[in-house]
């Protein structure tokens, strides 16, 4: 079952691209259409469902990616190790939305919208996508994914037309969730056996699915408790809405370079349980690299484009979001190494526990910083304590990997010499064009010509990656010519 890295990754970018465009489309009318309170409304709910929703998961996903990952050619212990997960999510799923309907009937305010975000309980008890992940068939996860979000968008415009529709909005997104999650059963029976009932324990999978669970849901729990402190001391819907539509940008954006952690995982596990740790140290290099090619770029980019951007693509009644925005985009950088040295190294290679005790001490700062600033400086209080919380937590993992000779942080150094370069000019760049734009295809077409002046810049300098995949490409064209 193993692919290629590249035709994954392509799966997953091709996706993240379309799911990229997707929001070009429909947030502009969502942000006019529900208001910043309308949105703030939506995100308050959906952060309060989410803390059933990263309960009822734990770590399942991570270890079950990561389990798969190992017994991928032994079909036996890759259908035992998932029947045996699935019944352990099913079981705590179950009690955390029996929990969430006491949290509906005792302390939701707008209990209506609180029920319709419970489908997304639903969603999660029937989710198998960690287990196409562990197997490496990320062609079937791009293809349900590309189905699932066109639905959405067709419902949004056809059923979403006012501020009286939000209840609308959010059965729209917690049901397509729950019927793509639903779709991937369809093609199982192909690479599982039945185990019989008697042969399963799913409770011993418990104490390890535990271990993975702060560090598969931190960056989660870190959004989603600004949100929560943002609702608790503002007690204004629209600074909500203000975080949710820079945080919705920043995610979008983030997945270019967290996707490879989803690729990597079975990959990086698979060999470190063969024993091939200098392989390890070769993939972790790269991954390393690339975060770095497209997070210094994309983090300035979007600091140069977010004036103009904002109030084209939100609304006037978004100005504080670039703010925010300029903000957040630093999470760029700091995420997507943690994600490298994180989710890629620490799991994959089972030191999840010196990763979880990382993502505690940054996750307490964070909520320390939010107590002191939300007060303050409301919304933008929350971001700054999140960039800070992120950025302590690669300093921590990349010491200790330094530290323990595991990889050698100079070379980080090294590479992020040329990137930073390169961005600097493609950020000037931008930053005049901008400008005298007026339109959203104009900002679209000054990213465009950023982006390629960061790749040309980085060819002219020989980077050994760009150079790396040039050749490939002449080579696989000669063949074919030939």
């Amino acid at each position: 079952m193993k692919s290629s890295i590249k035709k994954n990754y392509f799966y997953n970018v091709s996706y993240q691209i379309f799911a990229l465009i997707v929001p070009l489309i429909t947030t502009p009318y969502i942000s006019r259409v529900l208001g910043a309170e309308g949105v703030g409304e939506y995100s308050y709910t959906y952060a309060m469902v989410r803390y059933f929703w990263i309960l009822s998961a734990l770590g399942a996903s991570t270890f079950g990616t990561r389990n798969i990952g190992i017994f991928q050619e032994d079909k036996e212990k890759r259908s035992y190790c998932f029947w045996n997960l699935f019944s352990l999510k099913v079981i705590l799923s179950m009690f955390f939305i029996i929990l969430y309907i006491l949290y509906i009937i005792s302390f939701a305010q707008n209990k209506i919208i609180a029920f319709l975000q419970g489908i997304n309980l639903l969603a999660v008890m029937v989710d198998i996508t960690w287990f196409f992940n562990g197997i490496e068939e990320f062609k079937k996860i791009t293809i349900k994914n590309f189905a699932i979000k066109i639905l959405n968008v067709i419902y949004i415009f056809l059923f979403v037309k006012d501020k009286g529709d939000l209840n609308i909005y959010v059965f729209g997104l917690a049901f397509f969730l729950l019927l793509g999650n639903l779709s991937m059963w369809t093609t199982l029976k192909k690479y599982v056996s039945r185990i019989p009932l008697k042969k399963l324990n799913p409770f011993s999978y418990l104490k390890p699915v535990i271990q993975l669970f702060i560090p598969s849901i931190a960056t989660q729990i870190f959004s989603i408790i600004d949100k929560s402190m943002i609702g608790w001391f503002t007690q204004d819907s629209a600074e909500n809405g203000y975080y949710e539509q820079a945080l919705k940008i920043v995610d979008m954006a983030l997945v270019l370079i967290t996707t490879m952690g989803t690729i990597m995982i079975p990959r990086i596990s698979r060999e470190y349980n063969k024993g091939n740790k200098e392989t390890v140290k070769i993939y972790i290099d790269k991954s390393l690299r690339f975060t770095l090619m497209l997070a210094l770029p994309m983090t300035l980019g979007i600091i140069a484009i977010s004036e103009k951007f904002v109030p084209i693509f939100f609304g006037e009644e978004y100005t504080k979001t670039i703010y925010l925005l300029n903000i957040l985009s630093l999470l760029f950088i700091f995420m997507g190494l943690n994600s490298v040295t994180g989710s890629q190294y620490l799991i994959s290679t089972g030191q999840q526990n010196k990763h979880v005790k990382f993502l505690l001490i940054g996750g307490t700062i964070n909520v320390i910083l939010n107590a002191i600033l939300i007060p303050q400086i409301m919304s933008i209080g929350a971001a700054i304590a999140s960039v800070i919380g992120e950025c302590v937590i690669t300093i921590l993992e990349m010491n200790y990997l330094n530290k323990t000779k595991q990889y050698n942080v100079k070379n980080i150094i090294k590479y992020s010499k040329i990137y930073f370069i390169a961005t600097i000019i493609m950020f000037i760049v931008i930053s005049i064009i901008t400008r005298s734009i007026e339109s959203i295809i104009g900002v679209l077409l000054s990213v465009l010509l950023g982006g390629m002046i960061y790749f040309i810049i980085l060819m002219i300098f020989k980077d050994e990656m760009i150079i790396e995949q040039i050749k490939k490409i002449r080579t696989k064209l000669l063949e074919k010519v030939k």
